[in-house]
């Protein structure tokens, strides 16, 4: 059987199932944003990697070389921030091709540090290897109390379901890329979007920040899409989910986009489009005022566009009709 007739997802639940943990050593493996280990006096260590391929995950001809260092350890940090925890050290490893200029590779690591710095990661090693294409992976490590880990598996049934930012913005920016190339991040009315698609932001502090306060009852981050990632978190939790397709928080460049492909094109795009990397979580509705002086603290977007049901997960119009969407998100086979 191939692995494009199997799904993504199930080829992970396989995995999941062949190594489940036996050892006291590992507390969380398979089926989280990172591993969890147990560390030293109440911490736990944090562990996570990602990988970017030329031709999968973007093209060289319309990625800037120092844009794609700053994306590859951003998305990495994002599943740090969706277990609430802090970053320690990281490493990298590069596939690289022969005739590969030394100034893409003296811009890529520019763009590495750049984020790295921001939230007091550091470059532990790596290695570097000849290869038919641009490779970049990244393996984060980071830090927390065992006490604060937040799972995706806390979810309960009458909670709030919200999002951090905005939705939708990385499909736009690809898909203007797509179109127009690398002009895209310099012209264009949707250059915010381009932005958000080829440097997203790691929301490191928020993720912190609801684990220490005791908000989310369950997170992760939007890396494949709302409704895929959702998905994804209640099936951890066991758990449906309601979405308000009328609340779902859009950008400026979205709501112009929206003007051109109608509403319900943008609807789909801010509830199937990937790599937006927002943190998605749960939490009691006691915890409604708390997370707002949160957001009104961050300067950030923190929206409620749901609720946790027993089973199911669906999506209403304004008018409570439900909204048909096809492909959740996006899965690799």
């Amino acid at each position: 059987m191939r692995l494009k007739d199997i799904g993504e997802d199930r080829v992970i639940k396989d995995l999941a199932r062949r190594f489940a943990p036996e050892d006291t050593r590992l507390i969380k493996g398979i089926g989280d944003d990172a591993s969890v280990t147990p560390g030293k006096k109440g911490q736990v260590l944090l562990a996570t990697t990602d990988i970017l391929i030329d031709g999968v995950h973007f093209k060289t001809s319309y990625t800037p070389a120092r844009l794609l260092g700053r994306k590859a350890v951003s998305i990495s940090l994002s599943d740090i921030a969706a277990m609430g925890g802090e970053p320690g050290f990281f490493l990298v490893s590069l596939g690289l091709p022969p005739n590969t200029e030394k100034v893409f590779l003296d811009e890529l690591y520019m763009g590495m540090g750049s984020v790295a710095r921001a939230h007091g990661a550091l470059l532990a090693g790596g290695n570097i290897s000849r290869a038919p294409m641009v490779l970049v992976s990244v393996t984060i490590f980071g830090q927390m109390s065992a006490k604060r880990v937040v799972y995706r598996s806390g979810a309960r049934p009458g909670e709030d379901i919200y999002v951090t930012g905005t939705l939708g913005d990385s499909a736009l920016g690809l898909k203007t890329l797509r179109e127009q190339g690398s002009s895209a991040l310099k012209k264009g009315p949707f250059r915010r979007a381009v932005k958000k698609h080829l440097d997203p932001v790691a929301r490191v502090d928020p993720g912190r920040r609801l684990s220490e306060k005791g908000l989310a009852s369950a997170m992760m981050d939007l890396s494949d899409g709302l409704l895929l990632d959702l998905k994804r978190l209640c099936e951890a939790s066991r758990v449906g989910a309601a979405v308000e397709a009328a609340r779902l928080p859009l950008s400026a460049d979205m709501r112009r986009y929206s003007k051109v492909a109608g509403k319900g094109g943008a609807r789909r795009m801010a509830l199937t489009g990937g790599e937006d990397y927002e943190l998605l979580f749960t939490a009691p509705p006691e915890k409604r005022r708390p997370i707002a002086r949160l957001a009104k603290r961050l300067g950030l977007e923190i929206t409620r566009i749901g609720t946790v049901t027993p089973k199911g997960i669906g999506v209403r119009d304004e008018l409570g009709a439900p909204v048909k969407v096809g492909v959740p998100g996006f899965e690799h086979f």
